[in-house]
């Protein structure tokens, strides 16, 4: 009888011991504890205390932190000791779905948002980026499918048209079933032809496929004109014009610096002793048919002005059927 009432006084104390131990601990009188190998609840676990690490998960030999609540500065850092952000990962991290609402800043150092608008690097922007919609690139971007934009687009500088180059431009081909307008500042296409320059047309262009070119235009190869040319100026040419079978006019002057071959397809064998020349081809018999005067009636003769031997001027001219050179003036 007395062996068992010692028993239920050691059983006694052993309880009044634990229930102090519990009811001490939230108050710091102990020290660090390890618990078993599980710990389960079915309730609220709840760690009050304002610590840098205030839990830490590691790994058996407890030189790796896998997870730390910060509960200091109120941050949570995976793989990291010292989390710089409220949720920092240090290495790669996966999510089904990303939502915010606010900016997303990726690609450099960020210890918070310091911009208001989303950014891939630490650059800033030079175009008045300002909502958490507008994105910055600071790198370099590859499409390998289609892009679509549904505004503007400016490389170099602001957009004043649906796609802009501030800079010089390259393309294996260039394809439009519309106009082409180079040369100028514009900001659409404000007339129904081709131009380059800002000049207007004044010959009734009215065609995407009619061109009018307000500067100079040099041909180092041949040009070819399948329709009539009109010329409202001089033509000069250093070497020769060759006309085929159509008619052809000038209203200003033509100026020859070389010899002027007219009815011949090879050059002259007199090394340029004559100004101009007349023959029939290789194919005639020295036959050459030239017209001086007009088909109409009101024409009456003509006179040609040459200068003799001395060097005075003459005047020849045909009267009746006899060829007569006097000192009479053409237009007499």
């Amino acid at each position: 009888m007395k062996k068992l009432r010692n028993g239920s006084v050691y059983r006694s104390i052993f309880s009044v011991a634990l229930i102090f131990a519990f009811a001490l601990m939230p108050f710091g009188a102990f020290a660090a504890s390890t618990l078993g190998t599980n710990m389960s609840t079915t309730g609220t676990f709840t760690q009050t205390v304002g610590s840098a690490t205030a839990a830490q998960f590691q790994n058996a030999a407890g030189t790796v932190t896998s997870l730390i609540v910060d509960t200091t500065n109120n941050r949570v850092g995976v793989n990291t000791t010292n989390p710089a952000t409220v949720f920092e990962v240090q290495g790669t991290a996966s999510a089904s779905y990303f939502f915010t609402i606010n900016t997303i800043q990726a690609g450099g150092t960020f210890a918070a948002a310091s911009v208001a608008y989303s950014r891939f690097g630490a650059g800033t922007t030079g175009h008045g980026l300002a909502a958490a919609d507008d994105i910055l690139v600071s790198g370099l971007v590859e499409f390998d499918d289609n892009a679509f934009f549904d505004a503007n687009v400016a490389i170099g500088g602001a957009p004043s048209t649906k796609f802009e180059v501030q800079g010089t431009a390259s393309a294996s081909y260039f394809f439009t079933v519309n106009t082409l307008q180079a040369g100028g500042t514009f900001g659409a296409a404000s007339v129904a032809y081709s131009r380059f320059g800002i000049g207007t047309t004044g010959h009734s262009l009215a065609a995407a496929d009619d061109i009018l070119v307000s500067g100079l235009v040099e041909f180092d190869d041949n040009a070819f004109f399948d329709a009539k040319v009109s010329v409202s100026g001089n033509f000069e040419t250093s070497g020769r014009i060759r006309a085929g079978t159509a008619s052809h006019s000038f209203t200003g002057d033509l100026s020859v610096s070389s010899n002027f071959l007219v009815g011949s397809s090879t050059a002259s064998q007199s090394s340029g002793l004559y100004t101009a020349e007349f023959g029939g081809g290789s194919t005639n018999t020295a036959t050459v048919s030239i017209l001086f005067g007009s088909s109409a009636a009101s024409s009456k003769g003509t006179c040609f002005q040459m200068k003799n031997e001395t060097g005075d001027w003459v005047y020849a001219r045909v009267i009746g059927t006899t060829w007569t050179v006097n000192s009479l003036e053409c237009n007499r």
